[in-house]
């Protein structure tokens, strides 16, 4: 009975895993649909309606504990700022490359995320590293290298979004909280500057059409859906299961952008892709064989 319980749960949490990664895999349509835009004004949409709609959840389904707990914490409070920051610079920059077709450079982004995650661990964490990790660290570096060399320049849209998230995350590692007082406090910290934005702008979203209204509405329910249905896996699925699965947004939105947006794949962008996915696979099989043996030893 217990097992089946707990076969349930896995089939639950695979599921809402599926739908937050295939979500945000298809957010640069809505991106795409409000392109006429400008991306500053986007942005601050997003904050504003996305901690309006938090706000309400903490409100009515969730206890405010975790938000005097930070309060009360200087380290915590900083962690959130700079977090907050972070995110609103990832944001940004994702809802910039989507308006100027840049697409298949953010979903690069989002493959080197967890390569950019290991480096980071090592720099600041003092985590040694593992000879498979180098070997995949080397193998996305050789990547975006050859990128540099052919185009002689930075990929920096692939760049800033796969940095950004990366320190994004290793803030909320210093100062851990759940994902919907973390989202909380990040909109809450910057909510003034984008409202202020908005009223500034001749009354921003306050101003237009009831049809454009509520088009830049729904950037506050794009950014909240996927992170309560990621909370919901998270409680339900190993780390390991739920990083295989995160790999389908960038997956998703490589394919919106070359079959959809017409973005060219080219021999340039393909080799820098190949080296990054043979990193990521050589991770994904030594991280299948180490789980491999922990089954084995714990039968």
């Amino acid at each position: 009975m217990n097992q089946d319980h707990s076969l349930n749960d896995q089939n639950r949490g695979a599921l809402f895993a599926v739908l937050a990664f295939a979500w945000w895999g298809l957010s640069p349509l809505y991106f795409k649909w409000v392109s006429h835009v400008a991306p500053l004004e986007v942005l601050a949409n997003r904050v504003v309606w996305s901690f309006v709609l938090v706000s309400g959840l903490l409100w009515f389904s969730y206890k405010s504990t975790g938000i005097i707990d930070i309060l009360k914490s200087r380290k915590q409070l900083l962690a959130m700022l700079g977090s907050s920051l972070l995110i609103a610079l990832n944001w940004l920059t994702f809802i910039w490359a989507v308006s100027e077709n840049k697409v298949l450079e953010a979903s690069m982004g989002y493959y080197i995320n967890p390569l950019v995650s290991i480096f980071l661990g090592m720099l600041f964490l003092k985590e040694r590293l593992i000879k498979v990790q180098w070997i995949a660290l080397a193998l996305a570096a050789t990547g975006v290298s050859v990128q540099v060399i052919a185009l002689g320049y930075l990929p920096w849209v692939t760049l800033i979004l796969a940095f950004t998230f990366g320190f994004y995350g290793l803030l909320r590692k210093l100062a851990p909280t759940d994902a919907y007082t973390g989202l909380w406090f990040e909109t809450a910290m910057v909510t003034p500057i984008a409202l202020g934005y908005l009223l500034w702008i001749e009354g921003g979203a306050l101003s237009t059409s009831n049809l454009e209204f509520g088009k830049l509405f729904l950037s506050g329910v794009v950014t909240t859906a996927p992170l309560i249905w990621f909370a919901i896996a998270a409680k339900h699925l190993p780390l390991t299961t739920l990083g295989f699965i995160q790999y389908l947004a960038p997956t998703i939105a490589l394919i919106l952008a070359t079959q959809v947006f017409g973005e060219e794949l080219n021999w340039i962008k393909a080799v820098t892709f190949m080296f990054i996915w043979a990193a990521l696979l050589l991770l994904i099989i030594h991280g299948v064989m180490q789980r491999g043996k922990k089954a084995k030893t714990t039968a």
